[in-house]
């Protein structure tokens, strides 16, 4: 009676392998047949199952299943999984564990391995769709899976790599996003704006100048005469009060793009600050005259005249012979003569520019020019 109860209990186990071994070759079946909603259906009992859930070839196939569903054609085979192409890539890895060197001629991919190079490509082209639709972070996560993947095949996959450092650049993950550009620097890959970027970086989350100015540095090597790397460079200059060095670089910039107003702009503002006021004001007036409405070159040049017609009043106002004040007065009558038709420019450019508004309050004011200074003072009260 014994010896009958043990074959029974052996026969039962037998029947109850051979049932998980038959979904086994179902799922392959189906999926060989392109019946993907089926062969999912049947591999996912198979996974459930603890004879069938440790076999390398039930991961392998269910990598395959996966993989299948989420570059088919078919919408409804499409729609069965989201996300199919993590659970291909997860299924691969586990056949791995189970055995490295499973293979199948029979199916396509043949082997975990080529399973796992076809989930590099998909996880790029998510990447690309996610990072279209304004998901940043999603976008950087399914490119670093790229990276990862093509890492096992000693790769080193650049344009992963650079699509996922603007990714966790946008998704404000910092981080990772420096972990990602320097990557790149260190490769030299051939794009400007990685090092533009990584020096931010340094800069706004780390406040490490020296770090930043020797990534732009790197840039202007391979870079000689590009036009942004230059202007990031010279903002760094311009950060550490080094006006020499910015208006070198400045100089430079004019060279590669001498019909850009900002550069005439910047060239002239950097001047302004060295106390250079004829070369600010030739600059300035380049940039008017490529840019007729650029209120911020209008409103300099204004300023600029202003402020040296006040230097000059408050030297005067110290002389007492009166010959020689007369003479300082026609100075700074005439700057201040000059600096109104820009002042007055910038305030029809911009309306309501309180520091336009307050600097012809002060010309109208020094100049006895009460009717425009009641004017003046209206718009001001206005803006409160």
């Amino acid at each position: 009676m014994k010896k009958l109860t043990l074959i029974l209990i052996l026969f039962t186990a037998l029947t109850s392998i051979s049932a998980q071994q038959n979904k086994l070759m179902n799922a392959f079946s189906y999926y060989r047949n392109g019946q993907l909603d089926k062969a999912k259906e049947a591999i996912e009992e198979c996974i459930l199952n603890e004879k069938t859930s440790t076999q390398a070839k039930t991961w392998f196939y269910r990598g395959n299943i996966y993989l299948g569903i989420a570059i088919s054609k078919e919408e409804k085979y499409l729609n069965l999984d989201s996300n199919a192409v993590q659970k291909a890539y997860d299924s691969y890895n586990k056949a791995i564990e189970f055995d490295k060197e499973i293979s199948n001629e029979m199916i396509s991919p043949q082997s975990p391995m080529i399973g796992l190079y076809v989930c590099s490509e998909q996880f790029y082209n998510k990447g690309v769709d996610l990072y279209s639709k304004g998901k940043y972070k999603d976008a950087m996560e399914s490119f670093d899976r790229t990276i990862k993947i093509n890492e096992t095949f000693g790769m080193k996959d650049s344009s992963a790599t650079y699509n996922a450092a603007l990714s966790a650049e946008l998704a404000e993950e910092w981080d990772k996003a420096k972990k990602y550009f320097q990557k790149l620097v260190k490769i030299n890959y051939s794009q400007p704006a990685i090092y533009i970027s990584l020096s931010n970086i340094y800069i706004k989350n780390e406040k490490d100048t020296l770090k930043a100015l020797n990534t732009i540095k790197k840039a202007r090597t391979l870079f000689p005469n590009n036009y942004n790397i230059i202007i990031a460079e010279t903002n760094i200059y311009l950060s550490q009060g080094n006006i020499t060095e910015a208006q070198k670089n400045l100089t430079t910039a004019v060279e590669i793009d001498p019909k850009n107003p900002m550069i005439h702009f910047a060239v002239g503002a950097n001047y302004d600050q060295m106390g250079r006021i004829e070369d600010a004001e030739k600059a300035y007036m380049k940039a008017i005259e490529l840019k007729p409405d650029y209120f911020d070159a209008v409103y300099n040049m204004g300023a600029l005249f202003f402020n040296e017609g006040v230097k000059v009043f408050e030297n005067a106002d110290k002389i007492t012979d009166n010959n020689l004040y007369a003479k300082e007065k026609e100075k700074f009558e005439f700057m201040w003569k000059k600096a109104q038709p820009y002042l007055e420019k910038a305030l029809q450019l911009d309306p309501k520019d309180r520091n336009t508004l307050i600097s012809l309050k002060q010309l109208y004011a020094r100049t006895g020019q009460t009717d425009k200074l009641k004017e003046i003072n209206d718009k001001i009260s206005n803006l409160k």
